[in-house]
């Protein structure tokens, strides 16, 4: 497995990110790749092609890669004028990503109001064109199971999957958001293994002295960390992970709101590499 991080300009240019990451330990990176990235906009590959995202690589003798091209809109949005864009880009992603020899963009499914099952109904009608293109041209969706989306839950991936039975639409697995749900992430690993294309590596902490005061119904209870200042037993979970065959990368997203700011943001990912270091053979 390599340890890598999400990044969005944070470090400054693709070129300075490369070169810090290396310099830094870390071997993979998840690049934002929404309209006008600064780092990788795949309208800018499509149409200049893919020498200046090489050249950055450069900076790390080939010893960091590009796990993964993400960007997470409402592929469902209910302005169809925005899912339509939204869609179109994804696909441009997956174009971009072929041609920078990534194997996985990642996403969301989106949502819609209503129901879970309101939500698959137009799940089923979006998506199969897009999983078709991805098919078409080989390169796997990682969905992640953010709450921001309608796939938060095993028992809703259990009916994407079904509903759309392709290899080529997988899971982005995040375990934090599984922490506040009260679901258990492990078996969730174990369940969806071979499903699992890309993992976000985030903690939850549980604030308890909170929750016991208001209620699971409150707000303020649970926050994101940096991995190791969390609920999240990593060492367990990345034995699952290597139990299931997976072997691809591990990408620190940081949303701690204790380590604010650049460096915050820096601090936050070594602290998170240290601590998932110490898992891996």
């Amino acid at each position: 497995m390599k340890i890598g991080f999400l990044v969005g300009g944070q470090l400054g240019s693709l070129k300075e990110t490369v070169k810090w990451a290396y310099k830094n330990g870390f071997e993979a990176l998840e690049v934002y790749s929404g309209p006008g990235s600064p780092l990788i906009d795949p309208d800018k590959i499509l149409k200049n092609g893919v020498a200046d995202v090489k050249d950055a690589l450069k900076e790390a003798d080939g010893r960091v890669i590009i796990s993964c091209l993400t960007w997470c809109p409402n592929n469902m949005d209910p302005d169809l004028k925005v899912r339509r864009r939204n869609n179109e880009h994804v696909k441009k992603m997956i174009e971009a990503a072929v041609k920078l020899d990534v194997p996985v963009i990642s996403t969301w499914i989106g949502r819609v109001p209503g129901t879970v099952e309101d939500n698959m109904k137009v799940y089923g009608e979006v998506w199969p064109p897009i999983v078709e293109y991805a098919e078409k041209y080989d390169v796997k969706i990682a969905i992640e199971n953010c709450m921001g989306n309608i796939a938060y839950s095993p028992h809703i991936w259990e009916r994407m999957f079904e509903i759309i039975p392709s290899k080529n639409l997988g899971l982005n697995f995040d375990p934090s958001h599984l922490v506040f749900q009260f679901i258990d992430y492990l078996q969730a690993v174990r369940c969806f293994g071979d499903k699992i294309y890309h993992v976000h590596c985030k903690d939850t902490e549980i604030l308890r002295w909170k929750l016991s005061w208001m209620g699971y119904t409150g707000r303020g209870w649970w926050r994101f960390r940096i991995p190791g200042l969390g609920e999240i037993d990593w060492r367990r979970f990345i034995t699952e992970l290597q139990d299931q065959g997976y072997d691809y990368a591990l990408s620190i997203e940081h949303e701690d709101p204790l380590y604010p700011g650049v460096e915050g943001f820096k601090k936050g990912l070594l602290i998170g590499r240290r601590h998932l270091a110490q898992f891996l053979p």
